[in-house]
């Protein structure tokens, strides 16, 4: 919708070719920016804590017996590499000598320094394309540390990892709540965009679903040309109320690795920290689903 309000308004007011190009530009550019910046993360502070306190106990006084459940649909991978060869360590350059001058002009004081940043762009991009081809590393190495890593992954998923997830919620609801919390297996959503009516499936006793969809993983880290990355896992939870089928509350809980490591170091020894570090990950998932959605208050503002 917005590229479609954009076009009519470049219609209705017909503006210089230099205007265009400086438009293009800064968009090809802002693009950049947010490239070599990388992701951008969670959230620190949950939903749930800024919840009105009443609010928060009105819909957990309705819960008794909780139906938790997992997704079963392919993990979306999302990792960040470095710049292979010198073709790669050229292109990587052209962003971040592009996306530096005008960051710089952005945030700094002087008037007009983002038109400034936009001028001088090309001749840093120019320069950083020259310097990123010194930096990109060997493609060999790269395609060996990919292969490395993909048996990691390989070996993650004959864990069973979700069942072990989901065994962990179990019991961490048993031991730390008062409510009745009960395995719902093969009822989760086989499909991203996938609603599940759970309020047309027969669930005895069951008056709350709590259900994990697995979305992320894989190492992140900022948009240069060897970055440091970390191993992260994001999972979405929802607690939806059986009776009408309705969203009471949604979190976005993640799990990154303390350490940063490179992308080539995350594949010695056949990926083996990678592993330990998904490993490690879901219990503290576990803890944090069990702590904020059903123990934890916010604090009421004054």
């Amino acid at each position: 919708m917005k590229t479609a309000s954009l076009g009519t308004s470049l219609i209705k007011n017909p503006v210089s070719r230099t205007k265009k190009t400086i438009f293009y530009l800064t968009v090809t550019i802002l693009v950049g920016v947010m490239a070599m910046l990388g992701p951008t993360g969670c959230s620190l502070k949950p939903k749930i804590y800024m919840m009105p306190p009443d609010d928060l106990e009105e819909i957990r006084s309705s819960f008794g017996s909780i139906g938790v459940t997992i997704s079963s649909y392919p993990l979306k991978q999302e990792t960040i590499r470095p710049a292979k060869g010198i073709t790669g360590g050229a292109a990587r350059g052209l962003y971040v000598g592009a996306a530096t001058p005008v960051v710089i002009g952005a945030v700094s004081p002087i008037p007009g320094g983002t038109i400034l940043g936009l001028l001088v762009a090309p001749f840093t991009a120019v320069a950083g394309s020259l310097y990123g081809a010194t930096k990109g590393v060997p493609a060999e190495d790269i395609e060996k540390a990919e292969a490395a890593n993909l048996q990691a992954i390989d070996r993650l998923r004959k864990m069973n990892l979700r069942q072990t997830f989901i065994e962990e919620v179990l019991k961490l609801g048993k031991e730390r709540t008062d409510l009745e919390f009960v395995n719902l297996p093969e009822t989760g959503p086989g499909d991203p965009n996938e609603v599940v009516r759970y309020d047309r499936i027969e669930i005895r006793n069951i008056d709350t679903v709590l259900e994990l969809r697995i979305e992320k993983t894989g190492l992140r880290g900022p948009y240069s040309f060897d970055p440091p990355s970390n191993a992260f896992i994001e999972v979405d939870a929802r607690l939806i109320r059986t009776l009408d089928n309705e969203v009471v509350i949604r979190e976005t809980f993640f799990c990154g690795s303390e350490e940063e490591r490179k992308y080539l170091e995350w594949a010695e020894n056949e990926g083996q920290l990678f592993v330990d570090e998904f490993v490690t990950c879901f219990p503290e998932i576990a803890e944090k689903i069990v702590d904020d959605l059903f123990l934890v208050y916010p604090i009421p503002s004054r």
